[in-house]
């Protein structure tokens, strides 16, 4: 029995929000990265953490094997749940999951979403590291050096083990993950960080390929997890010559905060 389009999110559907937000999670992550934005966002807009199979409360689900059939199953699952304006947020491998999902809404008949918001995820034309070809220990130094896992549950060999395999999964979708650019002619804004080393700003550009007109970059301050860890997500700009410019140059925001 495939599972309840309610499974895929963490917490209650906010069915009644004017605007939704569907938020989808870094790599070995899952839903309740999102948790604390639930009592910061601006009234009238309802957080819909998506939570991804083979984690947390899903974590007898089996993982898909291509980000392709991940977002074909989020798309069945999440449509009936749009309503009439939503936007798409994604951090890092969540980052590729939100364009996906937003490439197959679109060839199913749904709406657009009002915004594509890409955090801190590296343009999946380009080359990618292979970290789900390290061995564990390699890895697990990777993850800590990064942050994002406070470091007492790195010293859980359970949890790390699970971890692992999850993270692992994770990465090697991203890696494998080669779409044809699709554009989207919906807002697309794309969110970086300075000191993030993981996914350098100066890569973030290359999703330009995946935009059909609205486009921007914004570069903060932090690193790869600045985005997530911040009481409130990232805020796109309106549109207008700074966020939307053909220049290609990315611009500097400050931090990624509204």
């Amino acid at each position: 029995m495939a599972p309840s389009p309610t499974s895929w999110l963490l917490g209650p559907a906010e069915g009644a929000a004017e605007q939704r937000l569907f938020c989808f999670p870094h790599a070995g992550s899952g839903a309740s990265a999102f948790a604390a934005w639930r009592t910061h966002l601006p009234q009238g807009i309802g957080l819909y953490a998506v939570q991804l199979p083979a984690r947390e409360n899903r974590l007898g689900d089996p993982m898909p094997d291509s980000v392709e059939e991940l977002a074909r199953q989020a798309a069945r699952a999440l449509g009936p749940l749009l309503g009439p304006s939503y936007t798409l947020f994604g951090h890092s491998f969540g980052g590729l999951l939100a364009y996906a999902l937003a490439s197959e809404l679109r060839a199913l008949g749904h709406p657009l979403p009002r915004a594509l918001l890409i955090s801190s995820t590296r343009p999946p034309h380009l080359p990618d590291d292979a970290l789900h070809t390290l061995p564990d220990a390699e890895l697990l130094g990777r993850l800590r050096e990064a942050g994002g896992v406070p470091e007492p549950l790195l010293h859980h060999k359970e949890f790390v083990s699970r971890l692992l395999v999850t993270l692992r999964t994770d990465l090697r979708l991203a890696a494998e993950y080669r779409p044809a650019p699709d554009p989207l002619p919906c807002p697309v804004r794309i969110f970086g960080a300075r000191e993030d080393r993981v996914v350098p700003p100066d890569c973030l550009d290359g999703w330009r390929e995946y935009a059909d007109g609205d486009f921007g970059v914004h570069v903060g301050v932090g690193d790869l997890f600045t985005a997530i860890t911040s009481s409130v997500p990232p805020h796109p700009r309106p549109p207008g010559p700074r966020a939307g410019s053909s220049a290609g140059a990315p611009s500097s925001q400050g931090d990624l905060r509204p």
